[in-house]
């Protein structure tokens, strides 16, 4: 029984492994970009395992007598981790849609966070596969000071974009971009509130 109960941490750090991978596929797709449509193409099938996983943990829930915590806090993981692949899948669409030519140090630096907030989460997911409650407080306090790098990247990165150009269309179409990329870093600290919570309540 208790090994039944803990699929749902494994099924949650297996969440975690795949954003781990498509944050760095995404960063890996930026240093090395040549066309939206070719980073929209790697990072999809992240996001469709992500769907795939978030329902398999959905359905177990349905069929679970017992849980190791609160069935909604489970299922309160899995929709805020699904959140953070769907920001990283529509940040790179709009690469796509907006036929972005060019990458720039700002959209490299916002990558590089998502790609740290996602080791964070791992980490964390782990830990509370292990049962380790106190031990996850160390990558929620962390997933926050990685939310305001996120936050200080985006007024940075409008205040030059507008410093640089007085295309309305070109300001429009990365303006949508950064706040795409900051979206995810909000969803990281999303489910280090969660996690917070669940702490609270069972440590």
């Amino acid at each position: 029984m208790f090994k039944k109960q803990n699929q749902f941490f494994d099924m949650l750090v297996q969440v975690t492994e795949n954003i781990s991978a498509a944050a760095a596929a995404f960063q890996k797709g930026l240093e090395s970009y040549h066309s939206g449509e070719q980073l929209y193409a790697v990072i999809k099938p992240f996001e469709d395992n992500g769907d795939e996983l978030t329902h398999q943990i959905i359905r177990a829930l349905n069929a679970a007598y017992m849980t190791p915590i609160d069935r909604e806090d489970i299922l309160a993981l899995a929709t805020t981790l699904d959140d953070i692949l769907d920001g990283l899948e529509a940040a790179s669409n709009r690469f796509d849609m907006f036929h972005i030519e060019a990458v720039d140090s700002f959209m490299l630096d916002f990558a590089a966070n998502i790609v740290e907030c996602s080791v964070q989460l791992e980490q964390a997911m782990k830990a509370l596969n292990k049962k380790k409650m106190l031990e996850i407080r160390q990558y929620t306090v962390r997933l926050n000071e990685l939310e305001n790098v996120g936050d200080k990247l985006m007024r940075d990165s409008v205040k030059s974009l507008f410093a640089r150009t007085t295309d309305p269309v070109e300001i429009i179409r990365l303006k949508e971009v950064y706040e795409m990329l900051e979206g995810v870093s909000d969803s990281c600290e999303d489910v280090a509130d969660i996690l917070e919570s669940i702490v609270m309540t069972n440590a």
